[in-house]
């Protein structure tokens, strides 16, 4: 049966820091669609980002960054992180959202070495554990430089239209904010090009 709260992930003590939804009202039942989706935090610090997340009701089920994982949501709750659910269900249909603490870039990047660890971490737990999303991009075709992607990214890109009408909620691994359908024809780009490909071989790398 899947845990509501994790007290650790690894090497790491997770912190309970819960952004009820408005009104506290009742929580939504999660998935289990074997989905994940990152985000960034566009700050630079969990303490900043928990504050603005919470002020918005716009939680994760983790924040990571500083060596440190936040949980925010129960496993067994959606998260809130995506725009809206919309005709895809979004946030329904998202089984883990990380909210990883850093800025987006149209350069290659990875997250510093803390923040990349812990990050690594929870991949690797939600590998298994009941919740067991694969270490792998969900659509081999997506190149993690995004050069499939027309600029400006926040648009309603091709990979959003290819996701709505053939990959989404079939396509396995992690996904990226800026990849999510029904997320309108203007919104976030997170989390850009992120060495995705890199990032979830360094998770894999930690379960041998």
């Amino acid at each position: 049966m899947l845990p509501e709260w994790i007290d650790k992930i690894g090497d790491f003590d997770v912190e309970r820091k819960e952004i009820p939804r408005p009104g506290n009202k009742p929580y939504r039942a999660n998935s289990h669609t074997q989905i994940g989706v990152l985000h960034t935090t566009e700050g630079d610090t969990v303490k900043g980002a928990w504050s603005t997340l919470a002020a918005k009701s716009s939680a994760p089920h983790f924040i990571v960054g500083d060596e440190q994982i936040v949980q925010c949501r129960p496993l067994t709750a959606q998260a809130a992180a995506l725009h809206g659910d919309g005709p895809v269900f979004a946030n329904a249909n998202s089984s883990v959202q990380i909210e990883i603490v850093a800025h987006s870039q149209e350069d290659l990047w990875l997250p510093d070495a803390g923040t990349l660890e812990a990050l690594c971490a929870v991949l690797r737990w939600a590998n298994g554990n009941g919740v067991d999303i694969p270490l792998q991009v969900p659509v081999a075709e997506w190149v993690d430089d995004c050069s499939d992607v027309k600029s400006p990214w926040a648009a309603n890109n091709s990979r959003r239209k290819s996701a709505a009408a053939s990959f989404w909620p079939s396509a396995k691994g992690w996904w990226m904010h800026m990849e999510v359908p029904g997320q309108g024809p203007s919104w976030h780009w997170d989390c850009g090009a992120i060495e995705r490909t890199k990032l979830l071989e360094i998770a894999r790398q930690g379960l041998q």
